[in-house]
């Protein structure tokens, strides 16, 4: 197994000068596609099918809200919050979040394809029965999330704070934890297969979850018995 992470394919974006400002009626309708199109100091209501294309998201707010089959291709969103709110089956490629708030932010059943968090705060976010296929998290704050029954691949989790994240039934190939902080982290030790730990972080696994003594060559082992 390489533990060579692939590049991630950036926003695809227009030039700034050229996108439009603004939506319609500052309103998301149903089914609705948008392209080139800058969202600035506005909130966002949810809604189903709505599709963006080729936008960048500045301090938008989506908060406590709802959708269901959102797509978004090369997008770039910044200072953006969506605490607590929901996507399901939702579709993203070439999307970047960075310094998002994500906070009890839930993305189900939802795939992630080329997309970077970086600087996100995303304490008790859920990506349950998800797909990751080319993603990094880097410097994020993801504790007590949970990546339950999702799939990560080529993914990489960069200094990230991961307490108590729950990765039960996650299947892994080349997923990259080396670096973050995963004290608490509740894993299936037997579906460990396709992740790459450093060497803390495989001591902390192994004397968690198979209750093996790790020790360095020259340290005594000492019998309590």
């Amino acid at each position: 197994m390489s533990s060579k992470h692939r590049a991630i394919d950036p926003p695809n974006l227009p030039l700034y000068e050229t996108m439009n400002k603004g939506i319609p009626d500052n309103q998301l309708y149903e089914l609705e596609s948008y392209q080139n199109v800058h969202l600035s100091n506005c909130q966002i209501e949810g809604t189903k099918g709505v599709d963006f294309q080729y936008a960048y998201f500045d301090n938008v707010k989506s908060i406590n809200t709802y959708f269901k089959k959102l797509t978004l291709q090369d997008i770039r969103i910044a200072k953006s919050d969506f605490a607590n709110t929901e996507w399901e089956d939702a579709s993203l490629n070439r999307v970047e979040f960075i310094n998002c708030r994500l906070l009890g932010f839930q993305a189900i059943k939802s795939r992630f394809k080329n997309v970077i968090f970086k600087g996100c705060q995303g304490q008790l976010s859920q990506f349950n029965s998800s797909k990751f296929d080319n993603a990094i998290f880097d410097n994020c704050i993801l504790e007590d999330s949970t990546f339950i029954e999702s799939s990560l691949i080529n993914v990489k989790f960069i200094n990230c704070q991961m307490n108590n994240v729950i990765l039960a039934d996650a299947k892994f190939k080349n997923t990259d934890f080396r670096g973050s902080n995963i004290e608490g982290l509740q894993i299936n030790i037997n579906q460990l297969q396709g992740a790459v730990l450093d060497i803390f972080q495989a001591a902390y696994i192994l004397q968690r979850y198979a209750n093996v003594t790790v020790k360095a060559v020259d340290e005594e082992t000492t019998d309590n018995a």
